[in-house]
């Protein structure tokens, strides 16, 4: 199957859909598809740059601060349901951003 399960978290890539804490978090398409890029290469520091690149499919003209402003609005959405999903979106001060699993 194509889901994504962690202990609080489940992405079910072929639906779209993101459960945290057993409850489904509604996100946007962008907010989406920031998680499962985070979440299928867990523990995976991130650039803010490729993180555009990859997600936004676009080379790096515009603004980094689109990317902690979808990963702040991601957060939040979490932290309503799933404090622990929350936390799992890291930041790596002066890098980027990972997916970190807890031990």
């Amino acid at each position: 199957s194509n889901n994504i399960v962690f202990t609080h978290l489940i992405i079910e890539h072929d639906a779209h859909r993101v459960t945290a804490g057993g409850e489904e978090v509604s996100l946007t398409p962008k907010e989406y598809e920031l998680l499962h890029y985070l979440a299928i290469s867990p523990d995976k520091v991130f650039s803010r740059e490729e993180l555009l690149k990859d997600v936004w499919n676009y080379e790096f003209f515009g603004d980094l601060r689109t990317v902690d402003t979808h990963v702040k609005r991601l957060r939040e959405k979490l932290n309503k349901v799933s404090p622990e999903s929350a936390a799992m979106i890291t930041t790596v001060w002066g890098v980027g951003y990972k997916l970190e699993v807890p031990k």
